[in-house]
């Protein structure tokens, strides 16, 4: 019984010694591949975060160019407003002195 003892344990040390082996082999067998398979992973996940951001980035720039477009389309037609108002007044106030000054001179 004791030499089947001795056996089985050869044999599990066998094993485990074939079976680091082949795992070792396995493992760089495949190492390369991993890590080209990784790096081709993170390359196309930081690619598509960059497109994300520009993306956002000309969203955010058009809507920004859009209203300050529309403000000072709105601010021009205010500039505008008050341009005809006060040449209007000033046309007023022109007419006036004119009518006052018929009157002053008749009164003479």
């Amino acid at each position: 019984m004791h030499a089947r003892a001795a056996s089985n344990n050869s044999g599990f040390f066998a094993g485990l010694i074939v079976g680091g082996a082949v795992g070792a082999a396995l493992a760089i067998a495949f190492a390369p591949t991993l890590a080209a398979e990784l790096r081709e992973r993170v390359t196309g996940a930081a690619n598509d975060a960059s497109d994300a951001v520009s993306s956002r980035y000309r969203d955010a720039s058009t809507r920004v160019a859009g209203v300050v477009d529309e403000v000072t389309a709105r601010g021009q037609a205010v500039r505008d407003t008050v341009a005809d108002a006060v040449g209007r007044s000033a046309r007023s106030v022109e007419d006036l002195a004119m009518a006052s000054k018929s009157v002053d001179s008749r009164r003479s």
